[in-house]
């Protein structure tokens, strides 16, 4: 309620206070990180959370060079949702999670043999060709001294965008981290890196945010965020896993955002680990449970020092109800090695292969 002045009458007496009734002024949208998180959480952050604005980058043969892709602002997104005009965007898209573990020698040729392992053993790529199917590939434990290598990489300059594409938008001490690689044919709207403050091992997720359409007959348009996480290691990391979780499924609840995944190592070593994914809202698209073996992804193939049982490290978490599915997620690099080195893996983690379909919404036709 605002009340009005008194003012003087033309008797020079003062007039009676009016009283107005105004609309209630829209609220301010909650903040990403919570001011109270930290109120929330049994350990001190490490450092502060932050996220960070992050620009994928695009090769251009004609220039021969990366260049930054333009990033959209929440009014420009939301214009682009609304836009009859606007063209209709692809209705599904394989995701791949990968850790491909920086500890192993040989970094700059296992990052060369997974990238020719997924060019013509997952994506089945024509010689010269971009994936025939859009695709967003999310790597972990991306070496620093390799980005050079992954950006002079043909095919991946023929067929992605990249971010991050320097080592800067990682944690300040961070010499690994997550990169994620999206189909040229996707469009980007946005990226974003949130370095975890409850971490001692420079953690953090990185979400892109793409332009899908749902099939016919509605091709209502969406954005999807996929989200390229490392949960920290180790037993001693449960303590922080739940915090980081947390946050990363956030991304996933915006406004103007459909839904989508949280992808990575979920290092899930602890027995209240199982519960994390429903504790934050996700689902997970693996149906058969921890136990089965045919879900391990970690502890079949390369070192292990410290003895840890296999497990089912990697994940594919999803927001449910948001009008797509997704598929089982199939592994993908097992047994596969470096050419021409003796016995090198490309990794000690399996990776994850599943596709994410929109589908029409009844109220949507």
């Amino acid at each position: 309620m605002y009340h009005l002045p008194r003012f003087l009458n033309f008797r020079g007496r003062p007039t009676a206070e009016l009283s107005i009734d105004l609309p209630p002024k829209p609220s301010d949208p909650e903040p990403f990180i919570p001011p109270d998180i930290e109120d929330m959480s049994p350990i001190e952050p490490v450092i502060p959370n932050d996220l960070v604005p992050v620009r994928p980058y695009r090769f251009y043969s004609k220039r021969n060079t990366w260049k930054h892709v333009q990033r959209l602002s929440s009014e420009e997104i939301r214009d682009l949702l609304e836009d009859d005009d606007s063209p209709r965007y692809a209705s599904s898209v394989r995701i791949i999670t990968w850790n491909i573990d920086f500890q192993f020698d040989h970094q700059a040729e296992r990052l060369i043999a997974a990238l020719r392992y997924l060019e013509n053993d997952v994506l089945h790529c024509k010689e010269g060709e971009p994936p025939y199917e859009p695709c967003v590939i999310c790597l972990q434990e991306v070496h620093e001294k390799v980005l050079p290598v992954l950006l002079k990489d043909e095919w991946v300059k023929r067929s992605f965008c990249v971010t991050p594409v320097t080592k800067d938008k990682w944690p300040e001490m961070a010499f690994y981290g997550n990169v994620t690689l999206v189909s040229k044919s996707l469009r980007v709207v946005k990226s974003d890196i949130l370095h975890y403050g409850h971490t001692e091992m420079s953690r953090t997720a990185l979400a892109v945010y793409i332009m899908l359409s749902e099939p016919e007959p509605s091709h209502e348009r969406a954005v999807i965020c996929v989200v390229n996480t490392h949960l920290e290691s180790l037993p001693q990391g449960a303590i922080a896993r739940p915090r980081q979780l947390e946050l990363a499924a956030r991304f996933l609840k915006q406004m103007d955002v459909r839904g989508g995944v949280v992808v990575g190592d979920m290092n899930p070593l602890s027995p209240e680990d199982a519960g994390l994914a429903l504790e934050v809202g996700l689902r997970d698209a693996w149906r058969r449970g921890d136990k089965d073996e045919a879900g391990f992804t970690w502890g079949l193939q390369g070192h292990n020092e410290k003895g840890f049982p296999a497990a089912r490290f990697d994940k594919v978490l999803y927001l449910p109800r948001r009008g797509y599915r997704l598929d089982e997620p199939e592994r993908i690099g097992k047994g596969a090695k470096v050419e021409g080195l003796e016995d090198q893996w490309i990794s000690d983690h399996y990776g994850l292969s599943t596709v994410l379909r929109m589908v029409a919404r009844r109220n949507s036709a």
